[in-house]
């Protein structure tokens, strides 16, 4: 039986040559190329677990031969590929692989910490860099610079290799990339801080107003949300209801009359997330970026199921609620 038959998407992998680094081009399958290229186009997306997502474009040098070539070098220096590593490609939709890393030993690697403003002063931290592993009702803190703390930022500027340079920029590139592709799929032109100041005026409206006599939580629609099949369940919560709930299907409903199927999967930072399902939801009952969604707990006898009530960004413009 096909993994594809519980996960959407067609895996490939690759054991890391030292030439493909040298030469910056990486070969991909032919029976992946025979059966799945057709509709891919250039540039391609490789997304890591760490939400950082690199462009990458392909060459066709015959009918089955397709290699990654022009950004692949700058992807395997961020990610310090060498021989023998070995590389998990899943394709999803739309030109993009979700890429995961093992080490020569077969576990999967520590992946390097996204950009900050520390290490990349000229992008702004803020830009793409939702964390999923805080509740995603949390306030940010900016931390106030020391003067020391300042002096450490320019010595560590000043010893950069001219090759750290150059895969820094290519980075900048990308994230400048995903700011601008985000800024295009807006609703309704709106724009980025529009849509965050409106969700987190309905947020605090939810929170205060809403009740139940069930156990819930209030879930904040981010980008990350709409871009991948995963939703966080903040820690707090899932450490009171979902304790040893790990590895179990659950159920995802706005009536009885419909429900979907999602998986409850424990991550590495021991935080749950509902996926393989989320999506289709997602699509089905219009839910978009910015909304506020409400999950009520229904625990029976070992089984997981949660009500969703859907608060609107849009509706809430005509028809506010609550009110």
């Amino acid at each position: 039986m096909s993994s594809q038959q519980f996960d959407h998407g067609v895996h490939f992998f690759k054991v890391i040559l030292q030439k493909s680094i040298q030469e910056g081009k990486l070969k991909v399958p032919q029976s992946f190329v025979m059966k799945h290229w057709q509709g891919i186009t250039n540039p391609i997306t490789l997304r890591l677990p760490n939400m950082t997502q690199w462009e990458v474009l392909w060459e066709k040098t015959c009918d089955y031969d397709v290699c990654f070539c022009k950004g692949w070098k700058e992807f395997a220096n961020y990610l310090s590929l060498s021989d023998s590593q070995f590389v998990v490609f899943k394709y999803q939709e739309n030109s993009h692989f979700n890429v995961i890393v093992f080490d020569k030993c077969g576990l999967e690697i520590t992946y390097p910490l996204r950009e900050t403003s520390e290490k990349c002063e000229d992008v702004d931290e803020s830009d793409y860099s939702l964390e999923i592993i805080e509740d995603p009702s949390s306030s940010r803190r900016k931390r106030p610079k020391s003067p020391s703390s300042s002096s450490k930022i320019y010595k560590k500027v000043k010893i950069i290799s001219k090759e750290q340079k150059e895969c820094k920029h290519e980075k900048s590139k990308v994230l400048a990339h995903a700011r601008f592709y985000n800024s295009k799929h807006m609703d309704n032109g709106s724009s980025c801080d529009n849509i965050l100041k409106r969700s987190r005026i309905l947020h605090e409206k939810v929170k205060n107003e809403f009740s139940c006599e069930k156990d819930f939580f209030i879930c904040v629609i981010h980008k990350t949300y709409i871009e991948r099949d995963l939703l966080v369940i903040p820690r707090d919560f899932s450490k009171i209801h979902l304790h040893r709930m790990e590895g179990r299907n659950a159920t995802i409903f706005v009536d009885q009359n419909r429900t979907w199927n999602v998986d409850l999967k424990l991550t590495r930072n021991d935080q749950f997330t509902l996926s393989g399902g989320w999506n289709k939801f997602r699509h089905h009952n219009n839910v978009k970026y910015g909304d506020v969604c409400v999950f009520i707990l229904n625990k029976i006898k070992g089984t997981v199921s949660f009500q969703v009530v859907i608060f609107s960004l849009e509706k809430e413009i005509t028809t506010p609620y609550f009110e």
